[in-house]
C-alpha cells in the first residue's frame, strides 16, 4: 500500500473546493504544474483517477468523491489547529495555571491577576494555595506551570528555574496589652510544618539562640492570627498579611531585634521557553510588578 501524504489530500481538498487547478495553485502560492504533480501522485496512491478535466474545470470521479470527505475533515482539522496556535499566541484563549503559598496568594496575588485579566481578559485562572510545600508538590506533579513561594523553599528540580521577584518582613506580633515576660520563654504560636513563614522564623529564632515555648501549632496564617488576637500567644507573621491588623490596632508589634526575619518571595518554574504562553505572560506581569514595600 502507497502511503498516503498529508499535503497531497490538502490541495486535493482545496482543487475540489475551486473546481480548478490553476485557482488552486493561485491560492496555495504553488504553480499549476505543481499541483497536478501532487494530484498524480495521489491517484497513484489511491489507485484510481480522483478528477476528471474539461475546458471549465475538473469533476471528481466515483473515488474522488469518497476521498473528499476525509480530505475536507483533514482541512478542517488542520485549520481548526491554526486557529488554536494563533489564539493561544495571541492570549485570544488559554488557560493560566499557577500555585501559590498562603502569604503570596492573599497579599499579591489579587494584584498581580487583575493586571494580569486587564492585559488577557480571555485567559482562564486555575489556582492552587497552600503551604510552601504543597506548592511545590503541585508543581511537580505538573498540576500548575508557576510556583510561588515564601522562604527558601529548599532543593528544587534540576530542571526548575528559580528567580526571586520580591521579598516580604516577617514581624513578631501579639494582642493589643500583650507584654512577654522578658524573664521567661517566648510564647509562640505556629504555622504548620512545611510553611515557609515557619521555615524562616525557625532558622532566624535558631541563629539567635532565641528561648521560646511552643502554645499551639495552627494550619494557615489567617488562624494562627485569630489565636493571637484572642490572646493565646505571640506568633511571628508576614508583615504583608498583618499590615491592616497592625494599622487598625488589632495587632501590636512587638519589639524583636531578630536578623534573618527578611525573606525572598520566589517564582518557581520550568524553563521559560517550556512554559505555556499564558504562563510566559504572566511571567511579565511579575517579575514587571512594583509590589511597595515587599519589592527590592
Amino acid at each position: 500500500m502507497v502511503a498516503l501524504n498529508p499535503e497531497h489530500l490538502l490541495t486535493f481538498a482545496r482543487v475540489a473546493r475551486l473546481g480548478s487547478l490553476s485557482a488552486a495553485a493561485g491560492e496555495l502560492n504553488l504553480t499549476q504544474p505543481a499541483v497536478s504533480s501532487q494530484l498524480k501522485l495521489l491517484a497513484h496512491a489511491v489507485g484510481e483517477p480522483l478528477f476528471t478535466r474539461h475546458r471549465s474545470g475538473v469533476t471528481l470521479t466515483d473515488a474522488g468523491s469518497a476521498l473528499l470527505p476525509h480530505a475536507q475533515a483533514l482541512s478542517r482539522v488542520l485549520d481548526g489547529a491554526r486557529t488554536v496556535i494563533q489564539e493561544r499566541r495571541g492570549l485570544e484563549a488559554g488557560l493560566l495555571r499557577l500555585a501559590a503559598s498562603s502569604t503570596i496568594a492573599a497579599g499579591l496575588l489579587p494584584g498581580l491577576l487583575a493586571t494580569y485579566h486587564g492585559r488577557h481578559p480571555a485567559v482562564a485562572f486555575h489556582i492552587r494555595q497552600g503551604n510552601t510545600q504543597e506548592v511545590l508538590a503541585a508543581l511537580q506533579a505538573g498540576a500548575v506551570e508557576i510556583a510561588l513561594i515564601e522562604g527558601p523553599g529548599g532543593p528544587v528540580l534540576p530542571e526548575w528555574q528559580r528567580q526571586v521577584f520580591a521579598h516580604d518582613e516577617l514581624v513578631l506580633v501579639g494582642a493589643p496589652g500583650f507584654t512577654p515576660d522578658p524573664s521567661a520563654p517566648l510564647p509562640l504560636i505556629w504555622r504548620e510544618r512545611g510553611s515557609g513563614t515557619r521555615e524562616v522564623a525557625e532558622q532566624a529564632l535558631a541563629a539567635a539562640a532565641l528561648v521560646t515555648s511552643s502554645r499551639l501549632e495552627l494550619p494557615g496564617t489567617d488562624a494562627v492570627k485569630e489565636a493571637v488576637i484572642q490572646g493565646l500567644g505571640a506568633a511571628i507573621l508576614p508583615e504583608l498579611r498583618v499590615r491592616r491588623d497592625l494599622e487598625f490596632g488589632v495587632l501590636t508589634r512587638l519589639p524583636l531585634d531578630l536578623p534573618g526575619l527578611r525573606r525572598p518571595l520566589t517564582r518557581v518554574s520550568l524553563e521559560t521557553e517550556q512554559l505555556s504562553h499564558a504562563a510566559r505572560a504572566f511571567l511579565g506581569v511579575l517579575h514587571g510588578h512594583h509590589s511597595g514595600p515587599t519589592g527590592d
